[in-house]
């Protein structure tokens, strides 16, 4: 029996020794498995609010003014609720035209955005290069990222870090929490595994490979470059700007680093006026937040893929992309059409988190829904069919 007790008390202080050097780390582990049993939170902690000053108001388009029929909009809201949505905005000519939010949900709700916060990586490096703390999207990210200015990741550039191009191998998805590709999203210090991120066996430019690491150390760069944290770089940048309500930044423990790959927590009013920046290319309410000529860059076909420009998904080639055979994108990225328009570009994050921009129909769609557990979105989602069925409705 003493023999007993002393193996128990040995086991308590081993046991709390592990969990103290990292509890951010042990709670998420629970929260994982919680996730997989079924039970996912609303808003992920810790984080940090960022704010808007909420003006200009969305303007509204009243119900006899609306140019998208309410046919359309029935139907459209019926496929989001089949895939368990939450939110679903459309935005034609800078109006909202209808607005649907699933019973629990409204317009001040946060919903997590998954990779949709990957788009925004792109818009800040610009944003950033524009004030001249960056001098070029071809800037080795070893002028900012430090730790690597004699390393060959160092020579990987910002350009291939946003085209998803980076030659840097992949973090794969475990639920053993003593290895890197647990802790590089769930430890309570996420720079030393995102830092630790190996070389691929292929040469950085060479092919198109989506990897979470880009994301996480475009966000690192845009603190370094600016001097600023991320989240209140964001703030001041474009939510302000835009007029964005309350959001908030997930970050690996209380006070610290920023998750810039996924997860800002906002309303689907605050990701359709991210639309509306794109829409008119860097502008909102008549104030400049980015040039006309970065948003175009951001969503022009890289050299190494035709669906994918700086952090944003392109729809309009006909050839549909590569994730969407693959088991691990949830069927988030099939069709069962061609894009109506040929110019459709999209933020995308898992479960299908989505805002689709046409230009050519002046048409911003957000759909945000279900974005955590083992599977988010229920078999059969068709990507194409938000925004011809709205397209329909406006002919």
């Amino acid at each position: 029996m003493k023999r007993f007790v002393e193996i128990l008390i040995l086991l308590t202080v081993v046991i709390s020794l592990v969990y103290w050097q990292d509890p951010w780390l042990w709670r998420r582990y629970a929260g994982t498995l919680s996730q997989l049993a079924g039970s996912a939170p609303r808003l992920l902690t810790p984080n940090e609010v960022i704010r808007g000053s909420g003006e200009p108001a969305l303007e509204v388009a009243a119900a006899g003014e609306r140019s998208v029929s309410d046919e359309a909009f029935t139907a459209a809201v019926e496929f989001a609720q089949r895939f368990d949505s939450y939110a679903l905005v459309v935005l034609q000519g800078n109006r909202v035209q209808h607005e649907w939010y699933a019973p629990g949900w409204d317009a001040t709700s946060l919903t997590q955005s998954q990779s949709m916060h990957k788009s925004l990586q792109a818009l800040l490096i610009g944003v950033a290069l524009e004030a001249g703390d960056i001098e070029s999207p071809q800037d080795p990210v070893g002028r900012y990222v430090t730790e690597w200015a004699s390393d060959p990741r160092g020579a990987i550039t910002l350009e291939q870090l946003m085209m998803m191009s980076s030659g840097l191998a992949q973090y794969r998805f475990t639920l053993n929490p003593f290895t890197d590709d647990y802790r590089w999203l769930y430890s309570g210090d996420t720079l030393g595994p995102t830092l630790r991120n190996p070389q691929a066996d292929w040469a950085p430019g060479d092919k198109f490979d989506y990897n979470n690491i880009n994301a996480e150390l475009l966000g690192l760069v845009i603190e370094r470059a600016t001097g600023q944290r991320y989240p209140r770089y964001l703030e001041q940048k474009l939510w302000q700007p835009m007029g964005g309500g309350e959001a908030r930044v997930w970050l690996d423990h209380e006070d610290g680093d920023a998750f810039t790959s996924c997860c800002l927590m906002a309303t689907a009013r605050d990701w359709a006026r991210v639309g509306q920046v794109m829409l008119n290319r860097g502008e909102y309410a008549g104030r400049r937040i980015v040039s006309a000529e970065w948003v175009d860059r951001m969503v022009s076909p890289a050299p190494v893929s035709k669906w994918y420009g700086w952090q944003t998904w392109l729809a309009y080639d006909e050839q549909v992309n590569p994730r969407a055979e693959l088991a691990s994108a949830g069927g988030a990225y099939a069709r069962s059409e061609a894009f109506l328009a040929e110019d459709v570009y999209y933020f995308s994050g898992r479960g299908a988190q989505r805002v689709y921009v046409v230009p050519s129909r002046e048409l911003v769609i957000v759909r945000l829904g279900p974005a955590l557990g083992p599977r988010p979105l229920k078999p059969g989602w068709d990507n194409a069919y938000l925004v011809n069925t709205i397209i329909r409705g406006m002919d």
